[in-house]
């Protein structure tokens, strides 16, 4: 083999080293800059994930407000229907004694009213004898 050709082998080589050590180069920095990003999704994914879990606890604490109120709410309702219930028996019974009494007074009414018109029929009759005798 020739110098030249030894020469260009070398020259060549030379060419092909530099150029893999460019690719070797290129290739780290694109490494280097994929784990970037891949550090930044994960820190991203690690920020949502820690979000999402808070929200999750968030949730689950107003969940659990609301069935606590819910369930007050629903038996603080029943108790109220149970009184309005009541109520409206007692309401009713009333309206019974009140009709009741309405009938008593009526009666009683009645008949002082006819103890009257018999007392005014009595001295109408008494005045009629006198007035017969009379003549």
């Amino acid at each position: 083999v020739s110098k030249n050709e030894l020469d260009w082998l070398h020259q060549d080589l030379d060419i092909k080293v530099k150029k893999w050590q460019q690719e070797k180069k290129e290739n780290q920095e694109n490494l280097k800059a994929l784990r970037n990003t891949a550090k930044k999704h994960t820190d991203t994914n690690d920020r949502y994930s820690k979000t999402i879990g808070e929200k999750e606890k968030q949730y689950n604490i107003d969940l659990n407000t609301y069935l606590e109120t819910s369930n007050k709410l629903a038996n603080k309702k029943v108790k109220l229907e149970e009184l309005i219930k009541k109520s409206q028996d007692d309401c009713q019974e009333c309206v019974k004694r009140a009709v009741k009494a309405e009938i008593s007074v009526l009666k009683n009414w009645k008949e002082t009213e006819v103890c009257k018109l018999n007392g005014i029929t009595a001295n109408a009759e008494a005045y009629l004898k006198v007035l017969k005798s009379s003549s």
